[in-house]
Formats: structure tokens, C-alpha cells, sequence
């Protein structure tokens, strides 16, 4: 079955704003990388990663598909922030930014009754649901820790243990520190 060329435009787009996502995870990291906080840089960039997978995993499909993939430019992510808490207060955002992406993508495969489309966006509807409840528990936790220097740095350490999960796969690296 083709692949409805709405839906292959919204695909390729997609494949862009999941490589935006892994762009300002990796901006993220580097802002880490420049603190005492290596945890939470190695956090922000297994994130980075794992974003780079699901555009991967729709660019598989598009080809998979026999659909033209289109790339487009990325946008320079937003690179200097205020704590931590900055950071996942705007992580928390971009996760759901691209959970609502998903679900814009969902509809217009229910539109046209591409269920093998909607049937791989549920699992990123799934993943993304994930997602927003990792950011989320660590928001609670940074928001309990406030300033205090060594809650900060437990959570980091927290933070740095964070095993690869989604679409990252056990090949998620480090960081070069």
C-alpha cells in the first residue's frame, strides 16, 4: 500500500523535529558539561540520543514505505540556562511539544486508514508517555531540592546512573568528559 502523501510530508517533518528534539537535548548536555553536574549531562545526552533513534526509526519507515525522505534544516537550540531545574522545566516542554506532534501525526493516519501508520505511532505515543513521566518525577525531585548543594548533586549522581531506554538502545554512549 502507498504511503497517503500527507502523511509522508508529516513523517518527513517529523523526522526533522525529532532531530530538533536530539539538538537542543544535546545543547542541554553541553550547558551540563560546563557545571559541576556530569549526572545530569550524561542524562541530557543519552535524551539526545535517544531523540537521534526516533528519527531514525521514522526515517526506516518512510523507506520501508518506498516514500521519498526529505530532510530539512535544523534549528539552532537554545543554549544557556539558569539551574537544573531551567533545564528539565524546559525538557518537560519539548516532550510534550513532540507528544502533541505524535498525536497530530495519529489523527491524520486514523484520517486516512493507515493503520500500520498508526499502529507504529502508538508506540511513540507510548514512549512519549514515558518520557514526560521521567522529566516530570525529576522536576518533583529538583523542586524538593531546591538549592541545597548536596541534594543536587545525589540527584546528579541519580541522574548519571540513568540506564538508556526508548529508542536509544544499549549503544547510548557517554559523554567524552
Amino acid at each position: 500500500m502507498t504511503l497517503n502523501s500527507k502523511l509522508t510530508k508529516l513523517l518527513n517533518e517529523q523526522i526533522n523535529n525529532e532531530m530538533s528534539s536530539s539538538y537542543v537535548y544535546l545543547a542541554m548536555a553541553a550547558w551540563f558539561e560546563q557545571t559541576p553536574y556530569a549526572g545530569f549531562a550524561q542524562w541530557m545526552f543519552t535524551q539526545s540520543r535517544e531523540e537521534t533513534m526516533h528519527a531514525l526509526k521514522f526515517y526506516q519507515y518512510l523507506a520501508d514505505r518506498d516514500a521519498k525522505v526529505e530532510l530539512e534544516p535544523i534549528a539552532k537550540p537554545k543554549a544557556d540556562f539558569k539551574s537544573p531545574l531551567d533545564v528539565f522545566q524546559q525538557s518537560l516542554k519539548q516532550e510534550e511539544k513532540v507528544t502533541q506532534q505524535i498525536n497530530d501525526l495519529y489523527e491524520v493516519a486514523e484520517q486516512v486508514k493507515d493503520h500500520a501508520s498508526k499502529n507504529l505511532l502508538l508506540w511513540f505515543l507510548n514512549e512519549q508517555m514515558e518520557e514526560e513521566k521521567i522529566v516530570r518525577d525529576m522536576l518533583d525531585r529538583l523542586k524538593l531540592a531546591g538549592n541545597d548543594p548536596a541534594s543536587l548533586l545525589v540527584l546528579d549522581r541519580e541522574a548519571g546512573s540513568r540506564p538508556a531506554g526508548g529508542g536509544g538502545g544499549a549503544d547510548a554512549g557517554r559523554t567524552a568528559r
